[in-house]
């Protein structure tokens, strides 16, 4: 008998949509950046992301239309219109329409999360613009391998202090193991960018550990956000697409709001400073692909919060280290790369980013280790072993019966 099993069902059709979109932009990212230059200054650059993100987010009121709509066809209940138009939020059980109550605090739950992700979002933008620094100048590798494991280990946090989640040996296994990781990827990393035979002579040491440091607090941010939408989700009865089309107009607001104050007294109206007219058909397409493919991996990831957990999410994410790991890999085969002792460091971020795979995946109960009794609780085997204690229930119940009847 194996030792080790995988358990997974048709939900992880999302894992595999998010990776493909995830693993092709990151390419593109890591292997022609200039793909991504929308404008000639790195902030402004970045600020249009903001944007384009939140135009993602809108694009889900499409989807909030098509529910609704297709909801009252399926449910010709009398007086149905009147409840989808009144009520803020509707519960399906068992074929009724029942309508529900936001619980306590939920607008400030929502404009909580609104505002974590909009500074989120904005935190490239907003280093970019203070320190006037170069997208060359900056290891984007080293800053998403540190940044995605410690993304995880806070998931792994506040799962257990916020939600609640008890922790079982397959759980604290799966920790110690991404932790082990973040502990030798630090070092290894700080030494690929130390050592000038490995290191991008472009790249600014400084302002790479400036931006490292402030994107740790987005590493903890976007876990503590998540936490909070599954929250909203169990205690709030909104569906993902909802949450979606609201935090896009949540985030709206803000950004009509600041747009101006950045362009007027930020900027000083000096915004397309470059020619990009002879690119202008590659932009729009672009522009467009990124829209839609960040509109179906920010779905994919709330349907993985909805149905799953906020700490599932970190299957998803960790999709970003391996793309990294993957352009490390051709860019090392190129010849004018110094392969002295960068085979080594490559070798060893492989290993770690792979195992702390791994890691997520034994969290999450996907991969099963029969040993030293980490399957003991898990959910697959706790409801085995209900059925079968239902089953021997009934057979002693069955067993009892036939010993009365011939009495």
């Amino acid at each position: 008998m194996s030792c080790i099993t995988f358990n997974y069902n048709k939900n992880i059709i999302y894992a595999i949509i998010y990776w493909v979109l995830e693993i092709i932009t990151r390419m593109i990212m890591y292997l022609n950046w200039e793909i991504f230059e929308i404008v000639g200054k790195d902030a402004i650059n970045e600020y249009l992301y903001v944007i384009m993100l939140n135009i993602s987010d809108l694009l889900a009121g499409f989807l909030v239309l098509y529910i609704h709509y297709s909801f009252k066809k399926k449910n010709p209940v009398e007086n149905n219109d009147n409840i989808i138009a009144n009520s803020k939020s509707i519960k399906i059980i068992e074929g009724e329409v029942r309508k529900v109550h936001k619980s306590k605090y939920f607008i400030f739950k929502i404009v909580l999360i609104c505002c974590l992700d909009y500074l989120c979002r904005s935190a490239f933008f907003i280093f970019y613009q203070i320190f006037e620094a170069k997208h060359k100048q900056i290891s984007d590798k080293i800053q998403k391998d540190m940044i995605i494991h410690l993304d995880i280990i806070a998931r792994y946090i506040f799962s257990i202090v916020i939600l609640k989640l008890k922790i079982f040996k397959h759980h604290k296994v799966a920790i110690f193991i991404i932790i082990a990781g973040f502990c030798i990827l630090c070092p290894t990393d700080i030494i690929s960018l130390e050592v000038d035979d490995l290191k991008d002579q472009n790249v600014d040491n400084i302002k790479t550990y400036i931006y490292i440091a402030i994107f740790s607090l987005r590493g903890i941010l976007f876990p503590l956000e998540d936490t909070i939408v599954k929250i909203i989700f169990t205690n709030d009865y909104i569906i993902p697409e909802q949450f979606m089309f609201v935090r896009g107009i949540v985030e709206l607001i803000i950004i009509i709001i600041v747009t101006p104050i950045l362009y007027i007294h930020v900027w000083n109206y000096n915004v397309f400073d470059s020619n990009y007219s002879g690119r202008l058909t590659s932009i729009i397409f672009f522009i467009i692909f990124y829209i839609f493919s960040s509109f179906v991996k920010g779905l994919v990831l709330l349907k993985v919060i909805y149905y799953f957990s906020s700490q599932s999410v970190s299957f998803l994410i960790i999709s970003e280290s391996i793309t990294g790991s993957i352009a490390a890999i051709i860019n090392y085969f190129k010849p004018d790369q110094n392969k002295k002792y960068s085979i080594i460091i490559l070798i060893i971020e492989v290993i770690v980013i792979f195992n702390s795979m791994a890691g997520t995946l034994i969290y999450d109960e996907i991969i099963i280790i029969k040993k030293w009794g980490m399957e003991v609780n898990v959910a697959k085997e706790i409801t085995k072993r209900g059925v079968f204690e239902s089953s021997t229930i009934e057979m002693i119940d069955n067993n009892y019966e036939e010993e009365g009847n011939e009495d």
